[in-house]
């Protein structure tokens, strides 16, 4: 891509393929998601749980829905999966604060190894979101100039 006198194609350019860097990074996370999660759940002795136990661990009527409709990981999203994972794969950690860290900067790395990388992919996509819905806000503000 040839470059702008001021610049701007040459940067865009960057963001661009960061940004599509990001994303094939997050969707190679959520088939990490998926099978960690699968390696864990045949060791439940009874899967998949009740409604009951599913609205405990706060999944949404969406989520719940879902999972009566397609019960096989392969149709999970990333909430999904994390949600699955912290209820009920790591259960005896689910009062770890490390699950509410919001920050990756704040992730240290002799925290609990395989719950602090959950909780990054989790940080990242809603980053990767966010960045998305701004993105198209700015879309649509500029339509209606």
């Amino acid at each position: 891509m040839a470059a702008s006198s001021d610049g701007n194609n040459e940067c865009d350019g960057k963001n661009e393929r960061n940004f599509l860097q990001m994303h094939r990074l997050l969707a190679a996370s959520a088939r990490v998601l998926r099978a960690k999660f699968e390696s864990k759940v045949p060791t439940f002795p009874k899967w998949p749980p009740s409604v009951k136990d599913l609205k405990k661990a706060k999944l949404s009527e969406k989520q719940i829905q879902h999972m009566k409709q397609h019960p096989g990981s392969d149709n999970y999203d990333i909430s999904l999966l994390i949600s699955l994972l912290r209820h009920f794969c790591y259960k005896a950690d689910l009062k770890n604060a490390l699950w509410e860290e919001t920050d990756n900067d704040k992730i240290i790395p002799s925290q609990t190894q395989e719950i602090a990388d959950i909780v990054r992919i989790r940080n990242l996509r809603n980053k990767v979101c966010i960045l998305l819905i701004y993105f198209c806000y700015l879309l649509d503000v500029c339509k209606c100039v």
